[in-house]
């Protein structure tokens, strides 16, 4: 049965296979074509060092080397699937060497998430072993720790920035992808997932959405966690064929609706939605604020809500968010504008500072951070651009295009 799984559903977020004798018809025609083969083109100019991209918040462990391992197939594209494997081996380096205490936990959830994808659409089990050591390792420390990860045990920018609830949420998700989209997987993951979204509901379920944490430190309604739980729910009802999971889902997309920018508000990009999580750090003086790490959250759930319903009404709301992503956030970036990391010594005039390493500077297109208080993102914003949030958004429209038939 996994073998039949992992063959009919091979990305990361793919849906049952269908049996039925009259199957649904299928999504709405992708309308972004254009758009994707550009953001293409940009992508080429970012800079990767030893697998590693160097302008990404780590997501780019994940979504890089899921996206260029599958358009490298599937295009054919021998300098896509060398930087998959370039990616490749650096992710096997992290989840060898990972240390949940002391390492950066949304790193290595990352790499274990984009090697459960690459395995998935490869067939190459190179690491396997090592992957489900790791995992193993996880969740005897998260039973040692109570069956959750608290920020003062976990601490780090991911922790701060997208909360404990997201964090708890997509450490239980690689789990799950990997009993779902491998086979031979250890016989505890199903249980113990559904035992970590248990703990979740129990210190941040408030009745209509899921609170950034325990609700006490950070009150207040977040896309992030809340996208993050619809993603989980709906894989563990894939799993499990519990409708709890389905009716939860749905029930966490109600409670965001909140965030939801109307026609009616008179603001850009309708049907988008805000991103709270960020907005102070960022300097937002209203609440007129969307990131594209969340709608790309966003848009990973409603396509996760269509599989497990074939209702096309969930990818109608999707495409309205890439729209405003295409017509809105895309601009230009160059290296020195990224200012998360500090080099010592100081970089020489003409280069940049990325994660400790001095580069000569560079600039590219793409799709920047944020649109903030009726403007596009500016360099001297805190955050400007994110190529790891560029190659999830490549992954997104390729999976629009592919895997929702």
């Amino acid at each position: 049965m996994k073998i039949l799984l992992a063959t009919c559903c091979l990305a990361l977020f793919a849906g049952a296979c269908q049996s039925s004798s009259s199957p649904p018809a299928g999504p709405p025609a992708f309308k972004h074509a254009a758009f994707f083969q550009d953001l293409q083109v940009c992508a080429e100019e970012f800079l990767l060092v030893d697998g590693n991209w160097m302008e990404d918040f780590d997501d780019a462990a994940f979504y890089g080397l899921a996206f260029y391992a599958r358009a490298g197939l599937g295009q054919a594209n021998s300098q896509y699937q060398q930087w998959a494997q370039d990616a490749l081996q650096r992710n096997l380096q992290v989840v060898r060497e990972a240390d949940f205490l002391t390492g950066d936990v949304d790193e290595i959830i990352m790499a274990a998430l984009g090697l459960v994808d690459y395995m998935a659409a490869t067939g190459d089990l190179e690491g396997l072993a090592d992957l489900d050591a790791m995992l193993g390792h996880l969740m005897d420390l998260v039973d040692l720790l109570g069956g959750y990860l608290t920020p003062d045990l976990v601490p780090g920018y991911a922790m701060d920035t997208y909360g404990p609830t997201a964090i708890n949420g997509l450490m239980a998700l690689v789990l799950l992808q990997r009993a779902y989209l491998l086979d031979d997987a250890d016989d505890r993951i199903v249980e113990f997932g559904a035992q970590v979204v248990e703990a979740i509901d129990q210190r941040a379920w408030n009745g209509s959405a899921y609170d950034f944490d325990d609700g006490s430190q950070r009150p207040g309604l977040f896309l992030y966690p809340n996208a993050t739980m619809i993603i989980l729910q709906a894989r563990l009802y894939q799993l499990t064929n519990r409708k709890a999971h389905l009716d939860r889902a749905r029930a966490i997309h109600a409670g965001i609706q909140p965030l939801k920018v109307s026609a009616e508000s008179g603001l850009v990009g309708p049907g988008r939605y805000r991103s709270p999580y960020s907005a102070i750090v960022m300097g937002a003086q209203t609440d007129d604020y969307t990131t594209l790490s969340s709608q790309c959250y966003l848009m990973l759930a409603l396509m996760m809500l269509y599989q497990i319903t074939d209702e096309p009404a969930w990818i109608l709301e999707m495409d309205p968010v890439l729209t405003f992503i295409e017509q809105t956030l895309q601009g230009n970036s160059c290296r020195s504008d990224i200012h998360l990391s500090e080099c010592e010594p100081v970089c020489a005039e003409g280069q940049a500072c990325l994660k400790e390493q001095c580069f000569d500077d560079h600039c590219m297109c793409g799709v920047l951070h944020h649109w903030m208080d009726g403007r596009l993102a500016v360099p001297t914003d805190p955050e400007f651009f994110c190529s790891g949030c560029n190659l999830q958004l490549l992954y997104i429209m390729w999976y629009r295009q592919h895997m929702l038939n």
